[in-house]
């Protein structure tokens, strides 16, 4: 019997490790923490979103994925891989247009480094990258609270 992956649950004194990957067609992001997923999401994009650039798409599954797991990022260390290299420089930029600052100010509040990660080791993002759309969260079941009594 063939058993799916489980998703582990948080453990809020660790840092958390988001995977983010923008390809022509979608977005993937992946919250891990000690390499064991806690939620991934995946997105397909539309068609004015698949004409910006690789730098845009880019940017966007970042703020993306910060605005679907505040719940667990809000206030708590997080390290970004991404395989984009420029974005590793987002927090020192001066000039940027007016859509990507409007990107950027959504992300004031987190405490986050971004690691650059190129795309072969970029494999758990880039695995969603195979699928159209997936989406998932940790939760805790009400018959495993039985079991810390």
């Amino acid at each position: 019997m063939r058993r799916l992956p489980i998703l582990a649950l948080p453990d809020f004194s660790k840092i958390f490790i988001l995977e983010t990957n923008a390809t022509g067609t979608g977005l993937r992001e992946i919250l891990l923490q000690e390499e064991k997923p806690l939620a991934f999401w995946s997105k397909a994009l539309s068609d004015r979103a698949q004409l910006k650039s690789v730098y845009e798409r880019e940017l966007m599954v970042v703020e993306l994925a910060m605005k679907k797991g505040r719940h667990y990022l809000l206030r708590k260390k997080l390290l970004i891989r991404t395989d984009q290299r420029s974005l590793k420089f987002l927090n020192e930029q001066r000039l940027m247009s007016e859509e990507h600052f409007k990107w950027a100010t959504k992300l004031i509040g987190y405490d986050f480094d971004i690691h650059y990660r190129p795309d072969k080791e970029n494999i758990l993002a880039d695995a969603l990258s195979r699928q159209f759309s997936f989406s998932a969260i940790s939760l805790v079941q009400e018959e495993e609270w039985a079991d810390w009594e």
